[in-house]
């Protein structure tokens, strides 16, 4: 028989025992935390969260009725009757009309192009003698057409360089005779090939009171082109004031009897 264990009582100071079996004193604080946060994840989950719970829609079965009529008087009566008083009444279709074939052929014979057949009218030849034959050479000796002589050229007339006036202006044109009169002093080649513009005034009777050379003032022949222009007769204004016109001055070549107004 095993002995018991004698029981002896623990010392006041605890220092007998191997274990603490009493527990200790824990902080409060961490248990204070520990509630705030749980209670704070609490309240945001139900300020945030929401389920909403619907009731479901009651569902009706799909059914429908046939009614089934026979091909007498009065099935079409009220197949008739159900065409004019449901929602799609009924309506002239006329894909189901039985002429509209009719009508397409017609429609289709009437815009297709038929070409007329060409019969061409068969003419009696005339009567007329035939062309005669040409004749031909001999048989051995070349033929060729006689040679005229060229003709003789015209005479060439005696020409010479001498002063066009164009008009610049608009009464210009009117101004100029028909005839212009001779330029006596020999036209060189520098003098041709320089552009002449004058500015002239004109009293009522066609003369000339006053001549400006516009482009080249103090060239030689600026001169004689000056004094030729105060010798044509220009052709009297409508108005008695005297009038200003441009001109310029080309040369060509103009018969020797005298050159030409244009």
């Amino acid at each position: 028989m095993t002995p018991a264990h004698p029981f002896r009582k623990p010392p006041a100071d605890g220092d007998g025992w191997i274990y603490p079996w009493r527990p200790r004193k824990s902080p409060v604080f961490p248990k204070i935390v520990a509630i705030v946060l749980v209670g704070g994840g609490l309240v945001l989950l139900i300020s945030t969260v929401r389920v909403r719970v619907s009731t479901p829609e009651r569902t009706e079965p799909r059914r429908a009725a046939v009614i089934y009529l026979r091909d007498d008087a009065q099935g079409r009566a009220l197949r008739l009757r159900a065409r004019e008083g449901g929602p799609f009444p009924t309506r002239f279709e006329p894909m189901g009309w039985d002429g509209l074939a009719e009508i397409e052929r017609r429609t289709m014979d009437d815009a297709l192009f038929r070409a007329r057949r060409y019969v061409p009218q068969l003419r009696d030849l005339p009567d007329d003698p035939p062309a005669p034959g040409v004749p031909l050479a001999p048989v051995g000796k070349s033929f060729f057409p006689e040679r005229a002589a060229p003709a003789a050229p015209p005479p060439v007339a005696d020409v010479r360089l001498a002063p066009v006036a164009y008009p610049l202006s608009s009464g210009a044109g009117a101004a100029l005779p028909e005839k212009l009169p001779g330029f006596a002093p020999p036209v060189d080649a520098a003098l041709a090939a320089a552009s002449w513009r004058f500015l002239l005034r004109l009293d009522a009777a066609g003369a000339v009171r006053e001549c400006i050379s516009l482009a080249n003032g103090g060239e030689p022949g600026t001169a004689a082109l000056e004094a030729w222009l105060r010798e044509i007769p220009f052709l009297p204004g409508e108005k008695s004031a005297d009038r200003w016109i441009a001109l310029g001055i080309g040369f060509a070549n103009q018969p020797a009897d005298g050159p030409d107004a244009r």
